[in-house]
């Protein structure tokens, strides 16, 4: 029996020895290493990555401030701030390709490793990533720069989509190799953020809405207005015109409040026009909207027009895009 404790002892000594064995070494500019710990090999592996996806966002998030998307944002340290937050949040999710385990081990308790990710395989992964989505920003910019005043809002909306995407890739691609070069992109991107801006400043809205419509219109006009647009009755370049039909409704409910309130079943149209009539834009919205004070009560309020714009930002809500 003596034997037998022995040789368990000595056992369980010449793992913990094998498990002390594992060395973590410095990364490399070609390399990262970390060891993982789990009950399975798959768990260790795993633990593993998610050391090295930290280790990866620290540095994403030191170096943020010289990134293609700071400098783009320059000036708007709210968007700033929260872009860099939602770039070090997805650095953590980091998507792995040719991982390899060095060493492992079982001492008994858990599983041990040590992988090797390749730095250059990693960085290939995110610059076929960010190419696909540089694509799609190439074919809308040709799009927009024939578009007319207008138009270039409601593109710009989707080109904005597409910077914001790639967002997340010129930071992290900076942490993975530090010879990264984004020139290509860099210039390009500022510029579309230039000519964009260029654009919606030197657009003049006219407003104009039928009875029904007035309290939308006054939230349309008060949302654009923090977007920093301009408004003239006669020295316009797009015309939005905002009408709105609908019907009364009633509901049986057990629920007394609910059964006193009268409903407007609302079909709002927006339509935007250029200076000479041209339709540029035409989205209808069909809501339902309650008030205990009446039927045209019901019709004037913006509540689901409020939400819509929330969700969707007040560009969009106009476009219909």
């Amino acid at each position: 029996m003596n034997i037998k404790r022995v040789l368990i002892f000595l056992t369980l000594s010449i793992l913990t020895t094998c498990a002390a064995t594992i060395s973590l070494p410095s990364d490399t500019n070609k390399y990262f290493y970390a060891i993982g710990y789990g009950e399975t090999l798959r768990d260790a592996k795993t633990d593993a990555l998610a050391t090295i996806s930290a280790k990866i966002s620290v540095n994403v998030a030191s170096n943020f401030s010289n990134s293609v998307t700071a400098n783009r944002q320059s000036g708007n340290e709210d968007v700033l701030s929260t872009t860099k937050s939602e770039v070090v949040s997805k650095s953590k999710n980091i998507e792995y390709t040719d991982v390899k385990v060095q060493e492992s081990l079982n001492d008994g308790k858990q599983w041990i490793v040590l992988v090797e990710v390749d730095r250059a395989i990693l960085t290939a992964t995110y610059v076929r990533k960010l190419n696909v989505v540089d694509a799609k920003l190439k074919a809308e910019w040709e799009i927009y720069k024939e578009a007319g005043y207008f138009e270039k809002l409601k593109i710009s909306a989707g080109i904005n989509k597409y910077l914001k995407e790639t967002d997340s890739f010129f930071p992290l691609l900076h942490a993975l190799d530090s010879d990264y070069d984004d020139s290509k992109y860099s210039s390009r991107y500022m510029n579309y953020t230039k000519e964009m801006r260029k654009a919606k400043s030197e657009l003049v809205f006219k407003i104009i809405s039928d009875k029904n419509s007035e309290p939308l219109a006054s939230l349309i006009r008060s949302q654009l207005s923090l977007e920093n647009a301009t408004f003239h009755n006669k020295n316009y370049n797009v015309l939005i015109k905002i009408t709105t039909t609908a019907k009364t409704r009633k509901y049986r409910s057990t629920n007394d409040k609910f059964a006193k309130l009268t409903f407007a079943l609302r079909d709002t149209t927006i339509k935007a026009t250029d200076k000479v009539g041209n339709v540029v834009s035409n989205v209808l919205y069909k809501t339902k909207s309650g008030s205990s004070e009446g039927f045209e009560d019901a019709i004037a309020r913006t509540a689901k027009y409020e939400e819509m714009i929330a969700k969707e930002g007040i560009i969009s809500f106009i476009t219909g895009n």
